[in-house]
């Protein structure tokens, strides 16, 4: 089950690069070097989440529906890494048809936008389907999720650290920025490769006939599983906050610290390695409190560091912006275990509680909510910044609204985001008790 466990997280290392890498660096790329407006870049990039979004529910019902000597969700796997890898890399080549008519680099913007949220859906609806079908009981998957947080951990040092060190190794720039997409791209494509291969191994615990639904009986579906739909709530103020926070870091930095681009890369080195660190206490600590004191803890460790961003000052010292780092991936790592460990909970009380296999039907569905949260984050940002006159250029000297608003987009705003994401924790009754007895048979 270790190698399992292993292989799966591998799937997560795979997306979590890529979608943190893009959720980092898009929107500051798109308006100092591709040369797109603030506003216009966040709208194109909050669309294309929208339009990621859509997509997931179908694409859970394809994969439900699936049946290949593969399993039903191997052959996607395959699939989505090969155009994830591919997608990444045109992203952060952009830059390169800034000679292009407006109209056609502004379609060329779009078409990579689309193609990498294509890829990412393909993937990750069902790899987070597989979990539930593995027949792991309530704490075994808790542990799986410490592989998948670890994996989290790990993409983003990839991606939140290597990103912005590799753009510096390279010779910064726009150059910077497609070396950089093509080695990170290399390890989103191994890495869903080597997903996909170790999968093989996994067991499945599937009917011979994969329940049928339309797009509006899914949602209906979720909207009787009260657990499930808590979750929700809770991962939309998670992941608006976050979303906002992964914007405006390379701006914070820039503009209000005035610290080089190393700097970004060391403060996310640290603060995924302690989301990685963390992982073993708040795994020990949440099966000897339960998942929701868990919670509120952890939610306090990052809310706290997220707020102490309004006291950092421009020249801010190596070792402040390392001390948050190290309270921000404490909290981060507790808040996205027992996030995640949540969403296999879900399902397998639907089972119980109807006796059918619908997995792939609350990933698509989760991961709606997913995308539509990454959606409002950058597209909120780009908007606030357009309304603050920010002047795009690396260099360019900033109105002091505009220093407000990426401020708040590190703190204040991503605080909140938690802080409700911790409200909602409250109403979440689900535990081990109830995931013991057997499931209704299904008519």
């Amino acid at each position: 089950m270790l190698k399992i466990m292993f292989g799966w997280g591998l799937g997560t290392l795979c997306m979590s690069l890529m979608f943190q890498a893009v959720s980092l660096l898009i929107l500051r790329y798109l308006v100092d070097y591709v040369g797109l407006a603030a506003g216009l870049a966040g709208l194109l990039i909050g669309l294309g989440k929208v339009y990621d979004a859509v997509t997931d529910p179908l694409m859970g019902a394809i994969s439900d529906r699936t049946h290949s000597r593969f399993g039903r969700r191997r052959p996607y796997l395959l699939l989505g890494s090969l155009v994830s890898a591919l997608s990444f890399v045109l992203l952060f080549n952009l830059a390169q048809f800034v000679d292009w008519a407006p109209s056609l680099l502004l379609g060329m913007v779009v078409v990579a936008l689309l193609l990498n949220a294509t890829g990412y859906t393909i993937f990750n609806v069902p790899y987070l389907a597989m979990p539930a079908e593995m027949g792991l009981g309530f704490h075994e998957r808790t542990r799986l999720m410490s592989f998948r947080a670890a994996a989290v951990a790990i993409g983003g040092v990839s991606a939140t650290a290597g990103g912005p060190f590799l753009i510096g190794a390279f010779g910064g720039g726009v150059g910077g920025y497609g070396s950089m997409a093509w080695v990170l791209g290399g390890v989103i494509l191994i890495a869903g490769l080597a997903c996909t291969a170790m999968m093989r191994w996994a067991p499945s615990d599937i009917p011979p006939k994969p329940t049928q639904f339309s797009l509006t009986a899914q949602f209906q579906t979720a909207w009787q599983n009260k657990p499930f739909m808590l979750l929700l709530g809770v991962k939309v103020g998670h992941l608006v906050g976050l979303a906002i926070y992964l914007a405006s870091m390379p701006f914070f930095f820039g503009v209000i610290l005035q610290v080089p681009l190393t700097y970004l890369g060391s403060y996310f080195l640290v603060q995924s390695s302690f989301i990685l660190l963390s992982q073993l206490f708040w795994v020990k600590f949440t099966a000897r409190v339960g998942k929701n004191r868990a919670y509120y803890l952890a939610a306090a460790f990052y809310i706290l560091a997220l707020f102490s961003w309004q006291l950092a000052e421009a020249g801010a010292s190596f070792f402040e912006i390392a001390l948050r780092a190290v309270f921000t991936g404490t909290g981060a790592g507790g808040v996205l275990l027992i996030g995640q460990s949540l969403l296999p909970d879900t399902m397998q009380y639907d089972y119980q509680r109807t006796g059918l296999r619908r997995e792939g039907v609350f990933a698509g569905v989760y991961t709606t909510i997913e995308k539509l949260s990454f959606a409002v984050g950058p597209a909120v940002l780009g908007l606030l910044l357009g309304w603050a006159g920010y002047v795009g250029g690396a260099d360019a000297i900033q109105t002091e609204a505009s220093r407000e608003v990426i401020t708040a987009g590190v703190s204040i705003l991503p605080g909140l985001g938690i802080t409700l994401a911790a409200l909602i924790m409250t109403r979440y009754r689900l535990d081990a008790n109830q995931l013991e007895s057997s499931p209704k048979t299904s008519q």
